[in-house]
């Protein structure tokens, strides 16, 4: 008898996964009179990474007003259903916003749907001249199948937009700009010279510069002729007391972003935002008898004039000897006469955007200069930096008693592989912004030697430092008593009669050790 053997062969299924996916993204903006409402609607579908289960929007109190209007979720070929009330919060906010209204949408699964609704009122002042905005194609980094903008409402024949890829249907009362697959940032603007703009967002600012000023700040420029007749000194002085009396203050979007306080209300609150801290230095220069105006600055050139990014605020200064320079009053315990820079940097001048070019390696130094004894296991460190480094270093240690330095710099030091024990620590003032960054270390690395030959690890600081920032980097290890040494890692070594000198530039913190050999 024959048996017959049924073999099945059963392949489980598998759910594969799949990204989020938004089938229609669109914001109406419409203005009416001073108030100005954007209408934000997301319809898409979720997917392996839940990028849709929360949908976050910041928003001003001060200036605006939130109301979430439809927030559906169910699946493609069933019912939807409103999320739950407890499922709906404000928070405080993010990016600089000061509150977020915070959508959850629970239980949601790969594959289920949302259709999401909000209408946000602004009635801030930023409306005066007509619409200004830069909308993005994408949500949540997520390229829809459709997005569309439209605009309506008052003053929309004075708008001018720009953006590639979009189809433009326009009309006397809406415009309306659909995207495509090539579409980029669309910039809509009432402004059409950047001198526009720049009065526009100059308005308040301008007006206090050209009114008398506080007794107050009388008195803290006269401080700054301490520094002596050459006005460049002075304005450095002027810094060094700006960044110890005023603290900044974040700009909170969604406000005017042209209203400033007054120069006494600014005095008197010891904080200010960047634009703010930018009049009270050019108010205090102008005392000095210098030609000071401010300059607004931002990272990205929008290719039309829109007060969007222009966040940053330089002064121009013109001394009697009719010499002209920059500085930025409100980076905080940064170098007087240093702007950082990593990217090109917009400036409007006299009503014309013009770019300043990214910091070079030159103006980002830092010099590392150590004196081992391998003898006695002691070291002496001597560092100087400028630019990028200048500004690390003030921030690490300003503020911190002598005993908060030490530890300090041995957490840095551990942090970067490396331990030593500080006995002494000298540093320059990081309150004078007038002078670069010095510190001077005596201390332990490892115990006393014994032995003839041994291998270590040499010290160094890690700064972190980001790739984009050009930098010249030099580290420099005299060791005391060495008859040689040996290290793949540091190619560039000078032997002296009782000292080994090498020296680094390469940027990277090199975890080999170092082969030496005592003298007899």
């Amino acid at each position: 008898m024959k048996r017959l053997i049924i073999i099945c062969i059963l392949t489980a299924s598998h759910v594969t996964s799949a990204p989020s996916t938004v089938s229609f993204y669109s914001v109406s903006i419409s203005l009416h009179q001073d108030t100005l409402h954007r209408t934000i609607e997301i319809r898409g579908i979720q997917g392996s990474d839940r990028l849709l289960s929360r949908i976050t929007r910041g928003f001003n109190p001060e200036t605006q007003s939130i109301s979430l209007e439809r927030a559906l979720f169910g699946f493609p070929e069933g019912d939807s259903g409103p999320i739950p009330g407890w499922a709906v919060d404000t928070l405080t906010g993010n990016a600089g916003w000061q509150l977020s209204l915070v959508t959850a949408f629970p239980a949601l699964r790969a594959g289920m749907t949302i259709d999401y609704r909000i209408v946000i009122s602004d009635w801030s002042g930023n409306w005066e001249r007509g619409v200004w905005t830069v909308l993005s194609p994408s949500v949540k980094g997520i390229r829809p199948d459709t997005s569309r903008f439209t605009v309506s409402g008052d003053m929309l024949m004075y708008l001018s937009w720009h953006g590639t890829g979009y189809d433009i249907k326009e009309s006397d009362e809406r415009l309306e700009f659909t995207a495509t697959d090539s579409s980029s940032v669309l910039v809509i603007s009432p402004f059409r010279t950047f001198r526009e703009m720049e009065e526009f967002i100059m308005q308040e600012t301008a007006v206090i510069l050209d009114s008398p000023y506080p007794l107050d700040l009388r008195e803290a420029a006269l401080q700054a002729t301490s520094a002596g007749a050459y006005q460049y000194a002075q304005a450095e002085r002027a810094r060094s007391l700006l960044c110890n009396s005023i603290n900044p203050s974040s700009i909170v979007r969604g406000g005017n972003v042209c209203s400033v306080h007054s120069l006494q209300e600014i005095l008197d609150l010891r904080r200010g935002t960047p634009l703010e801290i930018a009049l009270v230095f050019a108010a205090m220069c102008r005392e000095l008898g210098m030609e000071a105006d401010i300059i607004p600055a931002g990272s990205i050139d929008y290719a039309i004039p829109v007060p969007e990014g222009w966040n940053r605020f330089l002064v121009r200064l013109t001394s009697e000897d009719g010499d002209s320079w920059f500085m930025e009053p409100s980076a905080y315990l940064t170098s007087a006469s240093y702007i950082y820079r990593p990217d090109t940097l917009y400036v409007i001048e006299n009503g014309n955007i013009k770019a300043i070019p990214p910091n070079t390696p030159e103006e980002n130094r830092v010099l590392e200069d150590w004196r081992v004894n391998p003898y006695e296991g002691t070291f002496n460190l001597e560092l100087e930096c400028s630019g990028w480094y200048d500004m690390m270093l003030r921030r690490r240690f300003a503020g911190l008693s002598r005993e908060e330095m030490i530890l300090s710099l041995s957490e840095w030091s551990w942090l970067s592989g490396r331990t030593v024990i500080s006995d002494s620590l000298t540093l320059s003032d990081p309150f004078d912004l007038g002078t670069d960054m010095k510190l001077t270390v005596h201390g332990k690395l490892w115990m006393p030697v014994e032995i003839s030959s041994f291998a270590e690890y040499l010290p160094h600081f890690d700064w972190m430092k980001p790739e984009c920032i050009p930098a010249y980097v030099t580290r420099i290890w005299k060791l005391s008593g060495i008859d040689s040494v040996y290290s793949p890692a540091y190619p560039f070594m000078e032997i002296l009669e009782d000292t080994v000198i090498l020296t680094d530039t390469s940027e990277i913190n090199s975890s080999l050790p170092v082969v030496f050999e005592l003298l007899e």
